[in-house]
């Protein structure tokens, strides 16, 4: 206890003489995690928190009489003194031995934060734009917990100080970046009061409860950033995708008629509410919907191979519904998906394994010997 006693004395000296600032600070912190006694007492922690103190104010100085200084020092010393302080805080919270709470040190700590709490939030922006997510996420986290924390209760952040929201959406963005669904929904609550940026959010969201494995989050995630931002690149896709996944054809056609509600020339929203009504059978309406496509833009291969599917289908239906002697019938439709499926092989070359049986078909049926035997020794090479 002698040799601990020394040291803080020690520590102290440097703190009153403005010197040693950065070894006071070790020597303090060393004694805080060796001694138990030292680690409970707010007397302690005050000094320690009196030697970052100093050391901001010089930093601060110095950026003021544009002296030459790291800047991230100083945010570094922002983040030590609201970890320090909040410490203390807890400590000189502690009810005495007639359990009353009588707090000495909170007022003033308070008071000194306050003017040096900005430097948490444009401390995570400077992170930011270095691309230090981790450090980013850190200092808005404190800058965020702060605004519910007892010690500050009466400066009243969460309605007094505008930029919350906004530190919320920075937080939930470097977590994102860091790969961190547990920290993306952390104040992803908060961050959507920031209704600029509310489209991203929900994205991250959606994101990270897909992560996490929350299917029912993440679903509800996607419908209600859909409902909000139904153009926006991200919920449409995974949310059709979902249903599509799921085998939930009907959930996927009633989205799609709603997304092309809002937009009827979108040909995302077209060509996904072609797939649904593929799948479905109803190849009728997949063709008329698929035909708009062609006319909003005839370079884009996969809209023909649709149409031509769905004639190809067509033919099937008849054929299980014993309507196949009707040959001139099936030929005329034979003959309407031929045009669609060798575009298709036009536009997509590489795409062998789908338009070589479907043309194969077609010729076949159609008694087109040279484009038949062209198309067999094709599959034959795709399928040796």
């Amino acid at each position: 206890m002698r040799a601990q006693r020394k040291e803080i004395s020690q520590a102290r000296s440097y703190i009153k003489s403005g010197k040693e600032l950065a070894k006071a600070e070790e020597i303090l912190r060393k004694v805080i995690d060796n001694d138990s006694v030292s680690r409970n007492d707010p007397r302690v922690h005050s000094y320690l928190l009196q030697a970052i103190e100093k050391q901001y104010a010089e930093g601060n100085e110095k950026l003021y009489l544009k002296q030459k200084y790291d800047t991230t020092v100083l945010f570094s010393l922002t983040k030590k003194l609201f970890d320090v302080a909040q410490r203390l805080d807890s400590l000189d919270s502690c009810p005495n031995k007639k359990g009353v709470v009588k707090t000495k040190y909170r007022t003033k700590n308070a008071a000194m934060l306050d003017n040096c709490r900005t430097n948490l939030f444009f401390g995570g922006t400077f992170h930011l734009r270095k691309g230090n997510y981790e450090e980013a996420f850190s200092l808005f986290d404190i800058y965020i917990n702060s605004s519910d924390s007892p010690m500050f209760a009466g400066y009243n952040y969460s309605v007094t100080d505008r930029r919350l929201p906004e530190a919320g959406y920075w937080a939930s963005y470097s977590a994102a970046n860091l790969d961190n669904p547990q920290l993306v929904l952390k104040h992803a609550r908060l961050a959507e009061r920031d209704t600029s940026k509310l489209s991203y959010i929900l994205m991250y969201e959606a994101e990270a409860y897909s992560k996490l494995g929350d299917t029912e989050a993440y679903v509800e995630a996607l419908k209600r950033g859909f409902e909000l931002y139904p153009t926006f690149q991200f919920f449409f896709p995974h949310l059709i995708d979902h249903f599509l996944g799921n085998d939930d054809l009907e959930e996927a056609l009633a989205l799609a008629d709603r997304a092309v509600a809002v937009d009827s020339t979108s040909i995302l929203f077209l060509y996904a509410k072609s797939n649904v009504l593929l799948n479905m059978g109803k190849n009728d309406e997949c063709i008329d919907v698929t035909k708009r496509i062609v006319e909003l833009n005839d370079t884009l291969a996969e809209p023909y191979y649709n149409i031509g599917m769905a004639f190809l289908n067509k033919v099937v239906l008849m054929e299980k519904s014993h309507e196949r002697n009707d040959k001139n019938t099936v030929k005329a439709i034979y003959r309407q998906a031929m045009p669609y499926l060798e575009k298709y092989r036009v536009l997509a070359p590489d795409e062998k394994k789908k338009w070589a049986p479907a043309l194969y078909r077609v010729y076949l049926n159609l008694n087109m010997g040279k484009q038949f035997d062209e198309i067999d020794r094709i599959i034959n090479e795709v399928n040796p």
